[in-house]
């Protein structure tokens, strides 16, 4: 009769003590995070946490998916592949994450993709803009347009801004995001009836380009496209003054922050232009809710479109679950394959490639700050 009472007293403890539990504690989602967070390209990776986490935060306020909270689990890549592999293989081996938001950049994405292809699991990156990254893989998704687009945009924008029938390119042929820019771009604009008249290769660890950009003012282009991050980019807007080259520059997504880099900010007014994924001077209902909410959250508005893709890969991959009704690989890749819901970055539904459907903003710089020129639709 003891041991009944007791083991009463012990059960009712045990109730009580569950009842008071958090509902994050007693069913989480686990789910991935892959991204630079140290190292040469860690404003791409800190900019997509932030937007993940800032929705993560909301998402889990207002009841989570199913009623189930959702953890993110971060680890820094560090831009490297085999960091990149290591985190994923920790991901999934140790942490039994049901899915994954990365990773940012087209390398570590590539060797991740390879690895996360052999086992299916749900991914989603944010900001991975090379083909290959979703080619061949039916589990991975992206929420920003790719570089083909993305170049062939700035192609038409050479003709349509400036009615430029000669045009140059200068690129990284060490880097396979850079090297799929200016295939594309010069594609595009031979495809549109312009003369590619210099078409130049360094590499991103190259400090001196006057070499290269001397070639390309011998050729006279009506202007450059430049297929760099904005490191290097800041570097050959500088040394193009230098060398008497006065053409508008052309640019891709990993230009954003140029305006932080570069010594005289003046170089880039109304001159540099770049193809972004997110304008911060945009009037959709939820475009606004995100700038206050990521402002309010940060002490800072929006400042790179990743912030803003990022938020985005966490909502599909979140309404995918929800629609999935549970964490089984397949069943959510299937969600995702039949996406289409309303982001901050506009209306996302997904193509065979798994590659969404959405627009382009072409931005540039007034004041030392980005600026909106023009959206532009697929």
């Amino acid at each position: 009769m003891r041991n009944r009472k007791l083991f009463a007293a012990l059960l009712v403890a045990a109730l009580a003590i569950t009842a008071l539990v958090p509902a994050a504690l007693a069913d989480t989602i686990k789910i991935g995070g892959l991204a630079p967070l140290t190292g040469e390209v860690a404003q791409y990776g800190i900019a997509v946490k932030e937007g993940v986490d800032l929705y993560i935060e909301q998402l889990n306020a207002a009841g989570g998916i199913n009623g189930d909270q959702v953890e993110i689990i971060w680890y820094d890549e560090k831009g490297d592949e085999t960091e990149a592999v290591n985190a994923y293989n920790r991901l999934v081996e140790e942490d039994k994450v049901s899915a994954i938001i990365g990773d940012v950049t087209s390398k570590p994405s590539l060797a991740v993709g390879d690895r996360a292809v052999e086992i299916g699991i749900p991914i989603i990156t944010a900001s991975s803009t090379n083909y290959f990254v979703t080619d061949g893989k039916p589990n991975y998704f992206r929420s920003c347009f790719l570089d083909p687009f993305q170049a062939g945009i700035m192609a038409d924008f050479a003709k349509d801004q400036f009615g430029a029938a000669k045009v140059a390119v200068i690129y990284d042929n060490a880097d396979d995001y850079s090297v799929g820019l200016a295939e594309s771009f010069k594609a595009k604009a031979e495809a549109n009836g312009q003369a590619v008249v210099a078409y130049e290769a360094g590499t991103a660890s190259d400090v001196d380009f006057k070499a290269q950009l001397t070639n390309i003012a011998a050729q006279s282009p009506d202007v450059l496209y430049v297929a760099y991050y904005y490191g290097p980019a800041a570097l050959i807007v500088s040394q193009a003054a230098e060398v008497g080259l006065n053409v508008p520059f052309l640019g891709c997504d990993g230009s954003n922050g140029i305006e932080n880099v570069i010594t005289d900010t003046a170089l880039l007014e109304n001159k540099f232009f770049y193809t972004d994924h997110f304008a911060t001077d945009a009037t959709t209902e939820k475009a606004v809710a995100f700038i206050a909410s990521f402002t309010a959250k940060y002490g800072k508005a929006p400042y790179s479109a990743f912030n803003a893709t990022g938020y985005d890969a966490a909502l599909v991959l979140a309404e995918a679950i929800k629609n999935a009704g549970n964490t089984d690989y397949a069943a959510v890749v299937a969600a995702l394959k039949a996406t289409s819901v309303e982001g901050v970055t506009g209306k996302l539904t997904f193509d065979d490639h798994n590659d969404p459907i959405k627009s382009a903003f072409v931005m540039t710089f007034v004041g030392g700050k980005q600026t909106f020129v023009k959206q532009q639709n697929p």
